[in-house]
């Protein structure tokens, strides 16, 4: 059981050591280069509807199998990912289309576009080479 859960620990940090690279940042209707971030709160459209927890019941792409069964729990500017009792607090920055997750004490920051399929959030690492992540709320 060690064994399995220091793997799934090794194959989670490869997995995220993966998407280094990219900053977030968008350009605005002036040509301003900038991260549009909004709080998370109940009625901010698709930034407010990321509250809560979130698992993983379809995957694609790296690690696909390991992956199925983690839960990323948004909560503010937090976002915390577990799964067989390993638990990863970090923080997040949100926006319209992406969210980051910095580990605690963690200087990589890595970054996932996002959209909604119905009930269903889709999450793509950028950098990830495809890794798809299909997440169900709890």
């Amino acid at each position: 059981m060690k064994l399995l859960k220091a793997g799934f620990q090794l194959l989670f940090a490869a997995s995220l050591l993966n998407a280094c690279g990219t900053n977030g940042n968008k350009v605005d209707d002036k040509g301003n280069r900038g991260t549009k971030s909004e709080t998370i709160s109940a009625g901010n459209g698709a930034v407010g509807r990321l509250e809560g927890a979130w698992e993983i019941k379809r995957a694609e792409g790296t690690a696909a199998k390991t992956n199925v069964g983690t839960v990323y729990e948004f909560k503010g500017s937090k976002l915390i990912f577990s799964k067989d009792g390993f638990v990863n607090p970090g923080n997040t920055v949100i926006t319209d289309t992406t969210f980051s997750f910095q580990a605690e004490g963690n200087k990589f920051k890595f970054i996932y576009n996002y959209k909604f399929n119905g009930d269903t959030l889709v999450a793509e690492m950028q950098n990830s080479g495809g890794q798809l992540l299909h997440m169900v709320k709890q």
